[in-house]
């Protein structure tokens, strides 16, 4: 997945440009040039935690709600 994609992933889970920013250590305007286009390749630290954000919150989504053992 590339960052941009990652953006538009978390943006449709909800979050905001900012939100994510704060999450990856970015600025909001950083994140909304990636997401337009006007910078393709952000520096790999960013890039690389947008992905792994998008990634893990994929994760939370198909798992489900809590087993019994889980929630106890």
């Amino acid at each position: 997945m590339d960052p941009s994609t990652a953006i538009d992933r978390l943006r449709n889970a909800g979050l905001t440009d900012q939100a994510i920013g704060t999450a990856v250590g970015a600025h909001q305007s950083t994140i909304n040039r990636i997401r337009n286009g006007d910078t393709k390749q952000p520096n790999y630290e960013v890039g690389r935690a947008l992905v792994v954000l998008a990634e893990s919150m994929a994760g939370e989504e198909s798992a489900g709600p809590p087993t019994q053992q889980e929630a106890a």
